[in-house]
């Protein structure tokens, strides 16, 4: 039950970190390198590891909206 609750937490986090990226307007969120560069000066460091981990995973969700 805690690993579930640890999991949809970071999902939030990562949907807050994703949204705070691209609401700066300065890449393209499919330019993964870019995003990561810039997520690593906006001190979002769950997305950089999410980046690093599971890069599918944030493809999927910048053009669904979800996760898996």
């Amino acid at each position: 039950m805690n690993r579930i609750k640890q999991e949809l937490e970071l999902r939030k986090q990562l949907r807050n970190e994703i949204n705070k990226i691209r609401n700066t307007g300065e890449v393209n969120m499919f330019d993964v390198p870019n995003v990561k560069r810039l997520a690593y000066y906006h001190n979002c460091h769950h997305l950089v590891r999410f980046l690093e981990e599971r890069r599918a995973d944030y493809i999927n969700f910048i053009l669904t909206g979800h996760f898996e």
